[in-house]
């Protein structure tokens, strides 16, 4: 069961970790509030620094809504656009098709009768062919970091765009399908050099900088999709 701390009628869902030496703070994509702690943090330890961020987060759940007011619901109608790999192609809904939804390169078609599920049809489309899509691409990657995870999986992820597991499976959020490659990139090769260094310390950046030099560009852009990750009053990318 998830531990949960209410302070002002906001909750936070606890995560607790023996790895992690410090306090963090996640208002993710969805607005859900994430505090990221040592495994023996003391609950009024957790208070006491929730307490004190907690201008910091009614800015970001402001952010949050106000962002909410400009997104654009997809509709299943011929003419709407899907973003795949950074580009926009147009959906058309047709009448016969054997499968659920068909890509050709140009156009999305979408049958008819799986038009109520548009969502979760993209969802299960991304998952499938980002899969393949995926392990071509790390493997594209893996002699600039010299590594090679055990597995790839595509994923819900929530707030996070990929994880490496102490076993060397990569997992992958589905939406990072929607972005452009470039930025796929950066995520994969993090990633990759997470399997040979599982913190983010100076050695972890120092291959990442040998693998990819113009990583900092990546992850900036990156931010403009990332959750909002709060260490120390600043805000990074969610990794």
């Amino acid at each position: 069961m998830n531990e949960i701390l209410t302070i002002n009628d906001l909750e936070f869902e606890v995560r607790r970790s023996c790895r992690r030496k410090t306090l963090g703070l996640t208002v993710d994509r969805f607005g859900e509030l994430v505090v990221h702690a040592p495994e023996q943090s003391d609950v009024e330890e957790l208070r006491s620094f929730l307490k004190k961020k907690m201008l910091w987060v009614h800015r970001k759940l402001l952010l949050k809504n106000a962002d909410k007011k400009h997104q654009r619901i997809v509709e299943p109608v011929s003419g709407e656009t899907i973003p795949y790999l950074g580009h926009n192609y147009r959906l058309r809904v047709v009448d016969r098709q054997s499968e659920s939804l068909v890509f050709d390169g140009e156009w999305f078609s979408l049958s008819r009768k799986d038009a109520d599920s548009i969502s979760k049809v993209f969802k299960r489309w991304y998952r499938s062919v980002g899969l393949e899509w995926m392990t071509v691409r790390v493997k594209r990657w893996e002699p600039n970091t010299s590594s090679i995870p055990t597995g790839i999986l595509i994923e819900e992820l929530g707030y996070r765009w990929a994880s490496c597991s102490k076993s060397g499976v990569l997992r992958f959020n589905w939406k990072l399908l929607q972005l452009p490659v470039r930025l796929i990139d950066y995520v994969i090769v993090h990633e990759l050099t997470h399997l040979k260094e599982h913190n983010h310390s100076e050695a972890f950046w120092d291959g990442l900088d040998q693998a990819l030099p113009d990583w900092p560009s990546r992850k900036e852009e990156l931010a403009h999709s990332a959750g909002f990750t709060c260490t120390t009053g600043e805000l990074k990318v969610t990794s």
